[in-house]
């Protein structure tokens, strides 16, 4: 009897929509009739004769009330099949009706039609799950429509929690029932390009200049009593050694005291440092009785430029993850259990990854990253394994790296990453005061000044990608050819000409 007064007041709100039009609502039944009811939705049906007694075979199913004594009505309480008979006041058959509730698939249409116009999306109905089926023009479209069907699904859901705990309760409270509500079966493509080709420009200009002025001087002078001089770049003094036997000769005394050490200091000797010339420069030296002088001048200046271009071209399906390395791997050592090395290895050179995803209109979004990277010199460590005398070296890595995620349409450009570095380094080094007289001065300081400039651009064009004609196809190997003897023997090449392309096979015409 409480199913049968929700399932009225449930009627009156049905009938006073605005929604529901009489010519859908109404079923006109025959000795056996076959019908379907929306969920949480009515329909009136006409009987044929008057009708005294009914009886439901599943009122979980559906909810049923007579109106008058040649009207029935059915409200849909859950997904499934139900049959109702209805009986005369003699107790003879008037009518069977088999009923199946079904999800409200008109509804959920016009709402996928209001949220996707335009796109051609199929609603079935499977047990307690809906299938989508039909062809949309992107990812992001599915992805929509199986939100505003799971949506749907979710609040049939909490509509049958709330009845159910109506039933059981009757509002004095208890467990809700934890019943499915179904599944989202996707059967839907997306139309269109499902590949994007992703062309990257990496270009890079490093000018470095160098300007250097290291003046090395020394000079001595020795008037028999004192000995002066003075140096720019090192020196050392050293005990003097005398011939033979390398004895270190004592001023005062004879070193023949008890102890047999020499009495008194000993001379010193004047070593300046080795001077150098690392690329260009002058030198001079000067002698005489008394006094010598040497002057060594290391001037140089450098400039250099560098260059690197790098034009990476990968394709993936939409959605899938690709990775491009032109390079190569070197070793490093790891330790491991029981003191023992192992090796991994570690990528440079031009790498790129990137996972694309087609959207609406040609849109293409880009989730990727980009490095470039190089081996140097600088920086490196050198290690020696305990017990060998083997010297194993791990270069360091001069690396340019950019990740970023970007939206773009087929064929644009836009540039993920830029750089302009200019560093400059300058340093002198003199003798205070002498340094700082003109001319001479030179000869007591040194000086170097370093500025190195960096353009950085990383450009990214992402493409949907399309078959082409094998024909139209141009690789780098077709314009090298093997030279013959006589031009490799007797003119000295080492390319020939390019060999024709065979002509690709004929395609047969169709039947």
């Amino acid at each position: 009897m409480c199913a049968l007064l929700i399932g009225l007041t449930a009627a009156t709100a049905s009938i006073t929509a605005p929604a529901q039009e009489a010519g859908d609502q109404v079923i006109r039944a025959t000795r056996s009739t076959t019908f379907s009811v929306p969920i949480y939705k009515s329909r009136i049906v006409d009987l044929p004769e008057p009708v005294k007694r009914v009886s439901i075979g599943n009122p979980d199913i559906a909810d049923v009330l007579l109106l008058g004594d040649d009207g029935l009505y059915v409200l849909g309480k859950d997904l499934g099949a139900t049959n109702v008979m209805l009986w005369d006041r003699e107790d003879r058959l008037v009518s069977a009706l088999n009923i199946t509730v079904t999800h409200d698939l008109d509804s959920l249409k016009k709402q996928l039609a209001t949220v996707l116009p335009g796109e051609s999306v199929e609603l079935w109905s499977s047990q307690r799950n809906i299938v989508l089926s039909g062809q949309v023009s992107s990812a992001t479209k599915m992805d929509a429509a199986i939100q505003v069907a799971r949506g749907y699904l979710e609040q049939m859901a909490t509509a049958k929690d709330k009845i159910m705990f109506k039933q059981q309760s009757g509002g004095g409270g208890g467990e809700q029932p934890d019943k499915k509500s179904g599944d989202i079966i996707n059967l839907m493509t997306v139309g269109g390009a499902h590949q994007v080709m992703l062309q990257v420009k990496i270009a890079e200009v490093n000018r470095e200049a160098v300007r250097n002025l290291n003046a090395q001087f020394n000079a001595l002078q020795n008037t028999g009593k004192w000995v002066t001089g003075g140096v720019n770049g090192g020196a050392t003094f050293p005990d003097a050694l005398f011939q033979p036997g390398n004895l270190r000769v004592p001023i005062f005394g004879d070193g023949t005291n008890a102890s047999g050490n020499p009495i008194g200091p000993v001379f010193d000797e004047f070593a300046p440092d080795l001077p150098t010339i690392n690329s260009t420069g002058l030198f001079a030296s000067f002698l005489s009785s008394d006094f010598i002088a040497n002057v060594v001048l290391d001037a140089y200046q450098n400039r250099g430029l560098a260059k690197i271009l790098a034009e990476p071209t990968l394709t993936t399906l939409s959605g899938q993850d690709a990775q491009f390395l032109s390079g190569g791997s070197f070793p490093i050592p790891v330790s491991q259990d029981n003191g023992t090395i192992g090796i991994e290895f570690k990528d440079f050179g031009v790498k790129l990854s990137f996972i694309p995803l087609i959207l609406d209109r040609g849109r293409i979004n880009l989730k990727l990253n980009v490095s470039v990277s190089e081996l140097a010199n600088t920086n490196s460590v050198a290690l020696t394994p305990i017990g060998t005398s083997a010297v194993f070296t791990i270069p360091s890595l001069t690396e340019r790296r950019a990740a970023s995620t970007v939206e773009l349409s087929d064929g644009q450009t836009i540039g993920i990453a830029g750089l302009m570095n200019e560093n400059m380094r300058s340093a002198i080094n003199k003798f205070p005061g002498l340094g700082d007289i003109p001319i001479l001065g030179y000869l007591f300081r040194s000086q170097s000044y370093q500025k190195g400039e960096t353009e950085l651009v990383i450009m990214v064009t992402p493409r949907l990608a399309k078959p082409i004609n094998p024909a139209q196809i141009k690789l780098p190997t077709d314009a090298v050819g093997d030279p013959s003897n006589a031009a490799f023997f007797l003119g000295g090449k080492i390319e020939g000409e390019p060999k024709a392309k065979p002509a690709p096979p004929a395609t047969p015409p169709s039947k």
